[in-house]
């Protein structure tokens, strides 16, 4: 073969491989960063859900934290379906943490329906993010 056809096709494939790279995260690679973070703020919502007697505003803030890491890491998916998806989880869970934030106000005007509903959602719009993980 001659030099300049090697030349030419090492050029074309480092092309190649350079356009898949500019191309950003895969798909799967997405999902498994979004759900470690979802997993994460999961986590961080069973740990600060203990302390909404105790320290009502101090579980608020820590909950409202772990909203804002879900929001960024919504930011952070490329992949059009994911990104829906992880919007849908990301209003779901913050409409979680608003009402959780007016029971902390005022625990009287707790609607327990209300936050059984939110909390559903929030695990709806979850496993619709698995799914289209998992498509």
């Amino acid at each position: 073969m001659p030099k300049k056809f090697i030349a030419l096709a090492t050029a074309g494939l480092a092309l190649t491989l350079l356009a898949g790279c500019a191309s950003g995260p895969s798909k799967a690679e997405q999902c498994d960063t979004f759900e470690k973070t979802v997993k994460s703020a999961a986590q961080g919502v069973q740990q600060e859900a203990t302390k909404l007697q105790s320290d009502p505003d101090a579980a608020v803030k820590k909950l409202k934290e772990l909203d804002e890491t879900i929001s960024d890491g919504v930011d952070d998916l490329s992949d059009d379906d994911l990104q829906q998806k992880g919007e849908a989880f990301e209003d779901a869970y913050g409409d979680l943490v608003d009402q959780i934030e007016d029971v902390a106000d005022d625990p009287k005007s707790a609607d327990v329906q209300a936050l059984t509903k939110s909390s559903t959602k929030v695990q709806e719009t979850g496993n619709a993010f698995e799914k289209a993980c998992n498509s």
